[in-house]
């Protein structure tokens, strides 16, 4: 049986040769021009590359012949490619046929489409899925090496720190794309006059500069609602994990815990609708002078909702990773189930926690449509609205984001990039933000 499979293996090399030798044949017929009796019609690049796509199939000839373990693995990862190279380009034929025209295709002919599309994938991808069963069939035949192991090894390695680098690259092009967009504002506006300037009124003519573009107002706006949200809904969210962690029954955590995770799939605009038609009227019962309910107050509550599911779940993680052997300690030593927790458990899972407040900023400073719907927008610095302090929660203000969702899609010019520069000056936030917690975090390391 063994040299059975040995012989249909060298088959397969044999077949692969052939592949090899003939577009070998070809491509030098179309670099050389010279006319042979049978070859491919082929253009210059065309035939440079059968030239290389020959020298791989002969390669992968040699290592079929001599039963090598690594001509295995090529020509299965080069027929899960195939497999789906075909999948997508029938994926796009079907959707052009389905979506394409100016009315509903009917539905026999969406049928009909579907199933030759799907037949054509199984013919197509036919050989490649023969090659992955039959190779994975005679798999005990090919010899592996040990220097095939190191490079495989070391291979995967390299493919999973890039896999794992590339979302530090994305986050990189992001920051570089939208500091280039800003570009224009920071040389034609200057950094003093978009940082420290408290107008922002793009259409307004002051000499030759067209516009002015302090961000003060939304700078303060974001804070002031992220720093309202953070006092609202951190605690709120920090014991709802500590109950779900910690305290709460099997059959209280069932109902608890799902319900909060609905709350992270609640699209904003609804929360913004709920701030409109629930708590607007409601902060309009404080009976003050230019109270509309809606401004910080309102902005800060929907965002402490919205930030609860995310803030609750990471810090529960983080409780419930704490080893059971500090709580055993803690509790053996005469301590209550309080004290253990507070004393105990949460200094334990501070990094967790720490992590899951910064989450929470996060997306407390990037949410857009929910503000824009309960904050009021108002382009100017919230001030309190009579001789009490507190009375500034119910200015109205403009966020950042709001800011740049509102006004995106007519800016031109300098007004466009200074909106991008606002992009800017949220990534800034952010960065200092986590840079923040993660000296608060090496500082309280025990030395």
């Amino acid at each position: 049986m063994k040299e059975i499979k040995k012989n249909s293996i060298r088959v397969l090399a044999v077949l692969f040769a052939a592949v090899s030798f003939y577009l070998l044949y070809s491509g030098f017929e179309k670099i050389i021009s010279v006319d042979l009796p049978v070859s491919l019609a082929l253009s210059q690049p065309q035939a440079i590359f059968a030239i290389i796509l020959s020298l791989f199939s002969g390669a992968l000839a040699v290592g079929l012949w001599r039963l090598k373990n690594w001509t295995k693995t090529a020509i299965s990862l080069l027929s899960i490619l195939l497999i789906i190279i075909f999948a997508v380009s029938e994926i796009f034929n079907f959707s052009t046929i389905v979506f394409a025209g100016e009315s509903i295709t009917p539905l026999s002919v969406i049928v009909s489409t579907f199933g030759k599309s799907i037949v054509n994938l199984l013919l197509n991808c036919g050989i490649p899925l023969l090659l992955i069963i039959g190779l994975k069939f005679v798999d005990e035949i090919f010899l592996e090496s040990e220097t095939q192991r190191f490079i495989v090894d070391k291979f995967i390695q390299r493919a999973l720190v890039f896999v794992g680098s590339s979302s530090i690259l994305v986050v990189f092009l992001i920051f570089i794309f939208t500091f280039i967009e800003s570009s224009d504002a920071i040389l034609n506006i200057g950094l003093g006059e978009l940082l420290t300037g408290t107008v922002w009124r793009p259409g307004y003519i002051i000499g030759d500069q067209s516009g002015q573009f302090g961000l003060v107002p939304m700078l303060l706006g974001s804070i002031y609602s992220t720093i309202g949200a953070v006092i609202l809904g951190v605690p709120l969210a920090i014991l709802t994990a500590i109950l779900l962690a910690e305290i709460a029954p099997p059959a209280v955590r069932e109902v608890f815990r799902p319900a909060i995770e609905l709350l992270a799939g609640i699209p904003s605009v609804i929360f913004g609708l709920f701030g409109m038609v629930v708590l607007a009227p409601l902060i309009r019962n404080f009976e003050i002078a230019g109270n509309s309910g809606f401004g910080i107050l309102n902005a800060s509550i929907i965002l402490a909702i919205m930030i609860l599911p995310t803030i609750t779940n990471v810090t529960e993680d983080a409780i419930r990773s704490v080893p059971d052997s500090y709580r055993h300690a803690s509790l053996a030593m005469g301590a209550t189930r309080w004290q253990t927790i507070v004393s105990v458990v949460l200094p334990a899972a501070r990094s967790g926690i720490i992590a899951a407040i910064i989450l929470g900023i996060g997306r407390a400073l990037g949410e857009t449509m929910a503000l824009i719907m309960v904050i009021g927008n108002s382009i100017a610095i919230p001030v309190p609205l009579d001789n009490n302090p507190l009375t500034i929660l119910l200015a109205t203000t403009r966020t950042l984001t709001g800011n740049i969702a509102v006004e995106i899609n007519y800016a031109a010019g300098v007004h466009r990039s200074a909106l991008f520069f606002t992009g800017v000056l949220l990534f800034l936030l952010l960065l200092v933000i986590n840079r923040l917690a993660h000296f608060i975090l090496r500082e309280k390391q025990p030395s």
